[in-house]
């Protein structure tokens, strides 16, 4: 590492699209939650110049860095965030994070030895939902049901596929309490809350594809993890909370339609053995 950049514990990228009350809360949250040594990256999703102006400000009087950048996604502005930290500062951990979470629990002590790895907290839905582990374990007909379902334009097989996901989560979860499991091996993590070591991202390389606007970016960064052999590890004792739907503010069926796109994307590229095109 680059011995004048400046060393951190933590960076935290946090992508944003309008959420500025999204934003402050993280802001103030991250405060009281995390102990160790942080710097906040807040990447700005253009959408009109109040916001751009709202969002700036709330960064650099919280001494957080601010970057504005054309509205292209999830993907485009995660990986110019990730690239920005890497520029700038040294680190131990990365996480990308959406606004519209608050972290409850966080440890240092809780990563050691995860520095060439990808980890996922508890991460719990105002509901109570579980959002993590997106997938235990590769699951290649759950793929595949859910690609069939989108270009036949099909809803039920997605939803087989979906609960099928969701059994397999119960279960496991339900196991790995039951047994104080404190860390186990997963295949693919939630996208609000993503905590990279620096290694791992050193070996990933871009971590997101920048095609896909929104949606399926687990799905591809599993796949990616798995082809660099860096190993994603559920972590139950970090927790945040996930508010949902603060960083989506658009309708339904264009959040479908986004969905549908990824996902055919994702899987398309993945089978064509081209996962960054």
């Amino acid at each position: 590492m680059n011995q004048y950049k400046v060393n951190y514990d933590l960076i935290f990228v946090v992508l944003t699209y309008r959420n500025i009350e999204d934003l402050k809360n993280f802001i103030m949250d991250t405060k009281k939650a995390v102990e160790c040594l942080y710097k906040i990256i807040v990447v700005n999703s253009y959408f009109d110049e109040t916001t751009h102006l709202q969002i700036q400000k709330i960064a650099l009087d919280n001494d957080c860095d601010f970057i504005n950048i054309e509205n292209k996604g999830y993907g485009y502005g995660n990986n110019r965030g990730i690239e920005i930290a890497k520029e700038r500062y040294s680190f131990r951990y990365l996480i990308t994070s959406n606004p519209d979470v608050q972290i409850q629990s966080f440890s240092l002590k809780n990563l050691e030895g995860m520095q060439k790895c990808i980890v996922a907290p508890t991460i719990k839905t105002l509901s109570g939902k579980d959002q993590n582990p997106y997938y235990y374990s590769k699951i290649e007909f759950v793929e595949w049901i859910r690609y069939f379902s989108y270009i036949k334009e099909r809803k039920l097989p997605a939803y087989i596929g979906f609960a099928i996901n969701k059994i397999y989560r119960i279960i496991g979860l339900s196991l790995d309490r039951v047994l104080n499991i404190k860390r186990r091996e997963i295949y693919a993590c939630h996208g609000s809350f993503v905590i990279f070591g620096c290694e791992a991202l050193d070996i990933l390389g871009e971590v997101y594809n920048e095609k896909m606007f929104l949606f399926s970016e687990e799905n591809h960064l599993a796949r990616l993890a798995l082809e660099k052999k860096i190993k994603t590890y559920m972590t139950p004792e970090i927790r945040v909370l996930h508010k949902e739907d603060g960083s989506v503010g658009l309708e339904n069926e264009k959040m479908a339609s986004y969905s549908r796109q990824s996902f055919i994307l994702y899987y398309e590229n993945w089978k064509k053995g081209n996962n960054r095109s």
